[in-house]
């Protein structure tokens, strides 16, 4: 195992690690004050990576473990990369970087998420649709692979099989049907339709898009950068608010912008896939599901939401 001095993750999950790994690389930090942001503290050492507060102005991502700083360097590759691209407008500002210890340093944006009352906002959604524009322009992957940068493909939080195989432990016979009928038209969607391949963000959900003053300011972690079809990158905009018009909203502009259709079965396949996925792991982990309820309550949920896609646009529906 290499040193401490030589290796590139810091010293374990405390404030005081942290502190240490700053100071060593960027001393006109060294005394401002470390608060440390990391929700759950994973059991597998590839999620063993988080960010802190330092002071009022400056936000450091870090990592505690091998696994995960071979995923942090991937990270800090494209955020430098991605940082010479239009989409620079929607990232944090990189103040600083370092690969031994392996720490990113941003400019701390201030803002709240994209929820809630927020979504009914139409310059919110244009926002997100300006933003996923600019990702998804072929001139970015140009710009990453001359990097020398060729990100894999994304992985969402589970497959279908592996949802037909597990899920059932947590879910009614009624709902087992259903959830089976679901996977196996997912299936067959996603051998026939596939999207462009665009650079995607990954994890696009509402607490990675930062909002203030009525206007998207900030698009937070890109350390699920990946390469595939452009309708994985709206895979969570079906369940942010009580119905579908945020995805909706942004939809629209995002084909008025880039050109490029969204097709709502190829969407719905990838929201299924991440909506059930989502409920197997936590419920394996014995993690709350965000926002509470049950995998009931998520599933019903669901049902509802792919009924209303149904009558946004008509398709072939499960």
């Amino acid at each position: 195992m290499p040193s401490r001095r030589t290796r590139a993750w810091v010293d374990g999950l405390s404030a005081s690690a942290v502190r240490d790994a700053v100071r060593a690389v960027f001393p006109d930090l060294a005394g401002a004050h470390v608060e440390l942001h990391v929700e759950l503290e994973q059991i597998n050492p590839i999620w063993h990576r988080g960010t802190a507060w330092l002071g009022p102005t400056h936000v450091v991502k870090f990592a505690w473990s091998a696994e995960a700083a071979v995923e942090l360097a991937r990270e800090r590759i494209a955020m430098l990369a991605l940082g010479g691209t239009r989409f620079a407008r929607w990232m944090p500002t990189v103040e600083a970087t370092s690969e031994r210890p392996l720490l990113i340093v941003t400019r701390r944006v201030e803002g709240v998420p994209c929820w809630g009352g927020i979504l009914s906002d139409p310059n919110i959604a244009r926002d997100v649709a300006a933003a996923l524009g600019d990702l998804h322009d072929p001139r970015v992957l140009e710009v990453i692979r001359s990097e020398g940068i060729e990100p894999p493909a994304p992985a969402p939080q589970a497959d279908t099989g592996a949802i037909r195989s597990s899920l059932e432990r947590f879910i009614s016979p009624a709902h087992l049907q259903l959830v089976n009928r679901w996977c196996d038209w997912t299936d067959h969607v996603q051998v026939r339709q596939t999207g462009q391949r665009v650079i995607l963000h990954g994890d696009l959900h509402g607490y990675n898009l930062l909002v203030r003053d009525g206007r998207l300011r900030c698009v937070l972690d890109y350390d699920a950068i990946a390469i595939g079809d452009h309708h994985y990158d709206l895979r969570y905009l079906p369940g942010l608010g009580s119905s579908i018009g945020f995805l909706v909203a942004v939809v629209d502009e995002y084909e008025r912008l880039t050109g490029r259709a969204v097709e709502p079965a190829p969407l719905l396949a990838w929201h299924i896939r991440t909506v059930l996925g989502d409920a197997l792991w936590r419920s394996e982990a014995g993690v709350p599901l965000p926002g509470g309820g049950t995998v009931h309550d998520w599933i019903e949920a669901l049902q509802l939401r792919i009924a209303r896609l149904a009558s946004w646009r008509a398709f072939d529906h499960p």
